[in-house]
């Protein structure tokens, strides 16, 4: 995309369920400092959202992503 997302930085909670145990939500925090027009946000986000991560995860927990910056 070829931004500049230097200083950026995430933070990644889990929260648990009973019955069985197992995480239920993974909250992903994303600061990315600098200003972006619309399109780059979008591409940013975009980007986020298709982390394969999830998948390597083996879960079945919706990953909440929120922006701040």
């Amino acid at each position: 995309m070829n931004t500049d997302i230097s200083g950026a930085t995430a933070s990644v909670t889990k929260e648990m369920a009973n019955s069985p145990r197992r995480i239920s939500r993974i909250a992903v925090t994303i600061s990315v400092p600098g200003k972006f027009d619309d399109r780059q946000r979008t591409e940013l986000e975009a980007a986020a959202h298709a982390c394969p991560i999830h998948n390597a995860l083996g879960i079945d927990a919706p990953i909440a992503i929120l922006w701040t910056g």
